[in-house]
Protein backbone atom coordinates (compact mmCIF):
# COMPACT_ATOMS: atom_id res chain seq x y z
CA UNK A 1 0.00 0.00 0.00
CA UNK A 2 1.35 3.26 -1.20
CA UNK A 3 1.63 5.66 1.84
CA UNK A 4 0.68 9.06 0.45
CA UNK A 5 1.23 12.53 3.63
CA UNK A 6 0.09 15.41 1.28
CA UNK A 7 -2.83 17.43 2.26
CA UNK A 8 -5.99 15.80 0.92
CA UNK A 9 -6.73 18.58 -1.13
CA UNK A 10 -3.42 18.61 -3.13
CA UNK A 11 -3.85 14.64 -3.01
CA UNK A 12 -7.40 14.72 -4.75
CA UNK A 13 -5.85 16.89 -7.42
CA UNK A 14 -2.89 14.96 -7.93
CA UNK A 15 -5.17 11.73 -8.38
CA UNK A 16 -7.68 13.57 -10.81
CA UNK A 17 -4.65 14.49 -12.98
CA UNK A 18 -4.33 12.06 -16.31
CA UNK A 19 -0.67 12.62 -16.65
CA UNK A 20 0.63 11.58 -13.23
CA UNK A 21 0.60 8.16 -11.50
CA UNK A 22 1.21 7.71 -7.85
CA UNK A 23 3.24 4.42 -7.29
CA UNK A 24 4.85 2.41 -4.69
CA UNK A 25 8.02 2.69 -4.73
CA UNK A 26 10.06 0.43 -7.09
CA UNK A 27 13.39 -1.72 -7.82
CA UNK A 28 16.18 -0.51 -9.67
CA UNK A 29 15.39 -2.31 -12.90
CA UNK A 30 11.66 -1.23 -12.78
CA UNK A 31 12.66 2.90 -12.13
CA UNK A 32 15.23 2.18 -15.31
CA UNK A 33 12.62 0.66 -17.03
CA UNK A 34 9.86 3.43 -16.29
CA UNK A 35 12.47 6.12 -16.84
CA UNK A 36 12.88 4.54 -20.30
CA UNK A 37 9.48 5.27 -21.11
CA UNK A 38 9.08 8.47 -19.96
CA UNK A 39 8.48 11.59 -21.75
CA UNK A 40 10.12 14.34 -18.87
CA UNK A 41 11.94 13.48 -15.73
CA UNK A 42 11.26 15.53 -12.32
CA UNK A 43 14.07 14.11 -10.02
CA UNK A 44 15.85 14.99 -6.77
CA UNK A 45 17.89 12.33 -7.20
CA UNK A 46 21.78 13.11 -9.06
CA UNK A 47 21.91 9.61 -10.41
CA UNK A 48 17.96 9.79 -11.71
CA UNK A 49 19.28 13.30 -13.41
CA UNK A 50 22.48 11.59 -15.17
CA UNK A 51 19.88 8.65 -15.95
CA UNK A 52 17.73 10.97 -17.62
CA UNK A 53 20.60 12.02 -20.02
CA UNK A 54 21.11 8.07 -21.24
CA UNK A 55 18.02 8.06 -21.90
CA UNK A 56 17.56 11.12 -24.07
CA UNK A 57 14.66 12.46 -21.56
CA UNK A 58 14.28 16.30 -20.57
CA UNK A 59 15.27 16.40 -16.69
CA UNK A 60 13.81 19.40 -14.02
CA UNK A 61 15.79 18.64 -11.10
CA UNK A 62 14.51 19.49 -8.31
CA UNK A 63 17.17 21.05 -6.39
CA UNK A 64 19.04 24.19 -6.03
CA UNK A 65 22.40 22.73 -7.95
CA UNK A 66 23.56 19.96 -9.13
CA UNK A 67 26.78 17.75 -9.61
CA UNK A 68 25.90 17.44 -13.56
CA UNK A 69 26.33 21.01 -14.68
CA UNK A 70 26.72 19.89 -17.81
CA UNK A 71 23.32 19.01 -18.03
CA UNK A 72 22.30 22.09 -17.30
CA UNK A 73 24.69 23.92 -20.29
CA UNK A 74 23.40 21.82 -22.74
CA UNK A 75 20.31 22.31 -22.25
CA UNK A 76 18.59 18.50 -21.51
CA UNK A 77 17.84 19.54 -17.61
CA UNK A 78 16.67 22.56 -15.94
CA UNK A 79 17.05 23.30 -12.21
CA UNK A 80 14.05 24.43 -10.38
CA UNK A 81 14.82 23.80 -6.52
CA UNK A 82 11.23 23.22 -5.00
CA UNK A 83 10.05 26.84 -6.69
CA UNK A 84 6.50 26.00 -7.82
CA UNK A 85 6.95 28.45 -10.62
CA UNK A 86 10.44 27.80 -11.45
CA UNK A 87 8.94 23.99 -11.72
CA UNK A 88 6.24 25.11 -13.97
CA UNK A 89 8.48 27.34 -15.86
CA UNK A 90 10.91 24.50 -17.05
CA UNK A 91 8.36 22.00 -17.52
CA UNK A 92 6.68 24.14 -20.50
CA UNK A 93 9.85 24.86 -21.64
CA UNK A 94 11.51 21.10 -21.56
CA UNK A 95 8.15 20.08 -22.72
CA UNK A 96 8.02 22.83 -26.32
CA UNK A 97 10.90 21.38 -27.37
CA UNK A 98 10.11 18.85 -29.99
CA UNK A 99 13.48 17.53 -30.67
CA UNK A 100 16.52 17.98 -28.15
CA UNK A 101 20.20 17.82 -28.22
CA UNK A 102 22.09 14.82 -26.17
CA UNK A 103 25.30 15.54 -27.28
CA UNK A 104 28.19 12.84 -26.07
CA UNK A 105 29.22 14.85 -23.53
CA UNK A 106 30.01 11.17 -21.45
CA UNK A 107 31.48 9.11 -24.38
CA UNK A 108 30.65 6.90 -27.06
CA UNK A 109 29.20 4.64 -24.75
CA UNK A 110 31.62 2.02 -25.56
CA UNK A 111 34.30 2.66 -22.77
CA UNK A 112 34.19 -1.19 -21.53
CA UNK A 113 34.90 -2.46 -25.35
CA UNK A 114 37.91 -0.06 -25.45
CA UNK A 115 39.45 -0.79 -22.11
CA UNK A 116 38.31 -5.19 -22.62
CA UNK A 117 40.29 -4.36 -26.24
CA UNK A 118 43.36 -2.74 -24.45
CA UNK A 119 43.83 -5.66 -22.17
CA UNK A 120 43.48 -8.27 -24.88
CA UNK A 121 46.25 -6.27 -26.72
CA UNK A 122 48.37 -6.31 -24.01
CA UNK A 123 48.36 -9.89 -23.09
CA UNK A 124 48.70 -11.33 -26.98
CA UNK A 125 52.34 -8.76 -26.96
Amino acid sequence: MLEITLGEDLYSKVLSESKIQLIAPVSFIDMIALESKSDLIVTDSGGVQKESYFFKKPCIVLRPETEWKELIEIGTAKLADADEQRIMDSYSELSRKKKMAFPPVYGDGKAAEFICQKILDNFSK
